[in-house]
């Protein structure tokens, strides 16, 4: 019988760096970033709101950085 050795998987640790785009100014990495506070951004959220172009239930998901 052959003697296998198993082998230990390898660990790889991956890290991006947190990304505020036009398209995208909240980042759904990092709950304690600024930018999910940031009152700018905020407004511009909450104009597209009273503009009916999203719903308050989508708005606060872009906030939060939990939409594509």
């Amino acid at each position: 019988m052959a003697n296998h050795r198993q082998q230990q998987p390898l660990l790889v640790l991956m890290e991006d760096e947190i990304i505020h785009t036009d398209d995208h100014p909240f980042c759904s990495i990092d709950p304690t970033c600024g930018c999910h506070e940031d009152p700018e951004l905020i407004s511009e959220v909450y104009e597209a709101m009273l503009d009916g172009l999203i719903t308050p239930e989508e708005a606060t998901l872009i906030i939060q950085g939990k939409t594509l």
